[in-house]
């Protein structure tokens, strides 16, 4: 399923911008953009990560909060995946025009595959020297453009505790929210969540851990929102999830030896970089060993499929590309392992093109 960039997660940011008077490149929702016209005081936009519109058809009822109070769907960005998804929310921009395209690129002054939101060489954990500081995936947010022109707005940003004065419990960022709401302010809340997506990962899509970290998830902003007055809480999600069967290509020696370099970007949306010469070759062993669906392009094939969204062209992507892209249609995931390090095995993973992946929901609970 591809994504549809006239109703995206994207349209969510622009119907957040149109409220404070801002223009976007992209459609806004006209179900979110009615409800966003009663001019609550306070706007919480949370992104709860990994709940898609599956997840939440697999583990809550129609009598739970979150499931009942969906007003429309939209797909994801290409890839639907934390980096570059929860990027498009926050820049209004796509993976294309921000550089934001999966969790770990390639960087060919490092020879590195570099994780974004952490600057450490996905393979060996290692920190790299400066790259926070100096790298050019920077960007404004779309709450700087909102308070640059609506000096009235108070802005604040809850996160969980990986960042400073995070949250460590869901329980404690809902907590934070109420106490922002009630003071005298109009304010404008964006909050994240990293659940689902872990317990996901770990246990499955449907799983009971997952189940039940969904089910506390739905309990708490309930009892949030009868707390709360002249209040809006939009909620969305980044993407979807699908159960997977992990392949680790460092053992499939005939595919192996064709890599100058380890696999790239995500485990269903990845950059293969090719000894020179043997793109054909590789192309040949890699469709001989797997039957499953997926789509293999080549770098200016993928470009062509305009996945990554339009617009103007960040000059990240074309090195961060191979020579051969690999999207996942099914339950195949493309894992790799290397001397220094094991990677954690995933039950689940995302960043591939399947409905369960690419569908989101859009949540609006109004509490007056």
């Amino acid at each position: 399923m591809k994504p549809n960039y006239n109703k995206s997660i994207l349209s969510v940011s622009s119907s957040i911008l149109k409220h404070y008077g801002i223009k976007s490149n992209y459609k806004s929702l006209n179900e979110l953009d009615i409800i966003l016209k009663n001019n609550y005081k306070n706007v919480v936009f949370l992104i709860l990560d990994c709940l898609g519109e599956n997840i939440i058809n697999k583990n809550l009822t129609d009598k739970d909060i979150l499931k009942n109070n969906v007003i429309t769907t939209v797909t994801s960005v290409f890839p639907p995946t934390t980096a570059a998804a929860t990027t498009a929310f926050h820049s209004g921009l796509s993976p294309y025009e921000s550089g934001w395209i999966g969790w770990m690129p390639y960087y060919k002054e490092y020879d590195r595959m570099i994780e974004l939101f952490f600057g450490t060489d996905f393979y060996t954990g290692e920190k790299i020297p400066g790259f926070l500081e100096n790298n050019d995936l920077n960007y404004k947010t779309i709450y700087e453009k909102i308070c640059k022109k609506n000096t009235n707005i108070k802005y604040a940003k809850l996160f969980p505790s990986f960042e400073k004065n995070g949250s460590k419990t869901f329980e404690e960022l809902c907590k934070k929210i109420k106490i922002v709401c009630e003071n005298n302010n109009q304010n404008l809340i964006s909050a994240y969540w990293d659940e689902p997506d872990h317990t996901i990962h770990h246990n499955g899509t449907s799983s009971k851990p997952t189940k039940n970290v969904i089910k506390n998830i739905n309990k708490t902003i309930e009892k949030l929102s009868k707390e709360l007055k002249d209040t809006l809480i939009i909620i969305s999600a980044d993407h979807g999830a699908i159960d997977v069967k992990e392949v680790y290509l460092n053992e499939v020696k005939e595919i192996d030896k064709y890599l100058s370099k380890p696999p790239s970007i995500e485990s269903r949306f990845v950059s293969f970089f090719i000894k020179e010469g043997k793109q054909k070759e590789f192309y040949k062993s890699f469709t001989t060993k797997f039957k499953d669906k997926y789509k293999l392009y080549t770098k200016q094939e993928f470009i062509d499929k305009h996945l990554l969204g339009k617009g103007k062209k960040h000059s990240r992507i074309d090195s961060y590309l191979g020579d051969y892209i690999f999207i996942s249609e099914s339950s195949l995931a493309i894992r790799y392992n290397v001397a220094e390090t094991n990677q954690t095995p995933h039950l689940a993973d995302h960043a591939g093109i399947t409905k369960d992946e690419m569908v989101v929901p859009v949540i609006a609970i109004e509490c007056k």
